[in-house]
């Protein structure tokens, strides 16, 4: 696992999946307690002091995976670009929350634009989740 993949595993916690899909998704939804990201699939919330800089440093140095894509270019990345950049959706939405946590972007989401549940579902199973460098 590369050096951002770890940064970003051991300082996020990752709720249970919210997607309303998943086969394997538990009885009970275990979300993290205290302030945290909704990034629509789950919650996820900072732990162990993560430091921006570092994550920033971390983000910087990432080679990509499957692409090259710079996320402090002041242009909207989705959750999907960013799973080809660091080669996971799931570890690109935890990524996102992340960020907005520390605060090094802003997270969009169709929630977050207050539009109706059935349009969020929609919206975002086209790959409408992005952040935006501040």
């Amino acid at each position: 696992m590369n050096n951002l993949a770890s940064y970003i595993r051991n300082h996020v916690e990752r709720g249970s999946c919210l997607c309303g899909k998943c086969v394997d998704a538990p009885t009970v939804s275990m979300q993290p307690t205290g302030h945290t990201s909704d990034v629509i699939y789950f919650k996820v919330c900072a732990f162990g002091e993560p430091n921006a800089e570092e994550l920033r440093r971390l983000i910087v140095a990432h080679p990509g995976i499957f692409s090259q894509v710079d996320l402090f270019d002041g242009q909207e990345h989705n959750y999907q670009e960013l799973g080809g950049w660091i080669g996971n959706q799931e570890l690109a939405l935890m990524l996102m929350g992340l960020g907005e946590l520390l605060e090094l972007w802003t997270l969009i989401t169709p929630r977050s634009l207050g539009l109706p549940n059935d349009l969020v579902r929609l919206m975002t199973g086209a790959g409408l989740i992005t952040i935006q460098s501040k």
